[in-house]
């Protein structure tokens, strides 16, 4: 399992913003793109980290954990 920096850095906008368009705009990235970049992650990890529907998009319960993971040294580095 190889995960890109590209990737974890679309996981985290998609994550934070809860919209395809607006994290995809954000990596400067066309929305299709961006979508088979996500699913390529979710590939690549073996687990579904979002819940899509036409409308709305939130992070399933490991995506909620790999979310809290990656964001909590940021947080607490100084």
């Amino acid at each position: 399992m190889n995960i890109s920096s590209r990737q974890l850095d679309a996981f985290i906008a998609l994550a934070q913003l809860s919209s395809f368009t607006l994290a995809a705009q954000r990596c400067h990235l066309s929305q299709p793109a961006f979508s088979a970049l996500i699913k390529g992650l979710e590939d690549g990890v073996g687990v579904r980290l979002f819940d899509r529907s036409t409308r709305h998009v939130a992070l399933t319960q490991e995506g909620a954990v790999s979310y809290t993971h990656l964001t909590l040294p940021t947080i607490y580095s100084v």
